[in-house]
């Protein structure tokens, strides 16, 4: 989810962020709680850390909480299989979508998102995959070294419940009178784990904190 240059990219970033408006705040009931705690407009250096339950997820944060034409681009990432489709390749390029592999350890999707935070608003699923019956499962140690390893402003936990009702697993297109709540939580103090060794158990202490604070939300 980005705004950049360029009429198209303008464009797509308008029509985009306009139909996920309608989708989530017209043609279902959404309730955003916690609204002091999203990144104001122009905030950079901010990781949003959410529960995933739906392959729509992204967008009900961006609808939410990210602002028409950001001056801040923000990033998220999408499975590399959908960069193969050209027109949904431009789409996601214009939210500001980057490809990374499902199930390998994308080196290189690490670094481009440790560097991003230095700059950008980051929105990633520390989980991976999306629950299929709604439970928090076990955060990924990846995450967790790309936040030891970028030190962003803020990580802040967000937690979804019922955006799955929208787009239920196998269905195409949205549902409607839908009741969705987002939470965004308080920005969560990672400096006693930042000063542990760089290790794969850090790694795994940090993004387990930040499970814990999503699923206090």
């Amino acid at each position: 989810m980005q705004y950049g240059p360029g009429f198209f990219i303008n464009l797509w970033h308008l029509l985009g962020l306009s139909f996920w408006h309608f989708i989530f705040k017209w043609l279902n009931r959404v309730e955003v709680f916690g609204k002091e705690n999203i990144p104001r407009r122009g905030e950079e250096g901010v990781m949003l850390l959410y529960n995933h339950i739906s392959a729509i997820d992204p967008f009900l944060v961006g609808a939410t909480a990210m602002p028409f034409f950001s001056p801040v681009w923000w990033r998220a990432p999408a499975k590399e299989e959908l960069f193969d489709i050209p027109i949904i390749r431009n789409i996601l390029a214009s939210w500001g979508a980057f490809p990374v592999r499902r199930g390998k350890r994308d080196l290189e999707a690490i670094r481009k998102m440790v560097e991003m935070l230095s700059h950008s608003v980051v929105v990633i699923a520390p989980e991976g995959r999306r629950s299929h019956d709604g439970q928090l499962q076990q955060g990924r140690a990846g995450v967790g070294k790309i936040i030891y390893d970028a030190r962003p402003r803020k990580v802040i936990p967000v937690r979804l419940r019922g955006v799955d009702a929208i787009l239920p697993i196998g269905t195409i297109f949205p549902r409607v009178g839908k009741r969705v709540t987002i939470t965004y939580g308080a920005p969560i103090d990672l400096s006693d784990l930042y000063r542990l060794p760089d290790s794969v158990e850090t790694s795994r202490q940090i993004v387990g904190r930040v499970m814990q604070e999503i699923a206090k939300l």
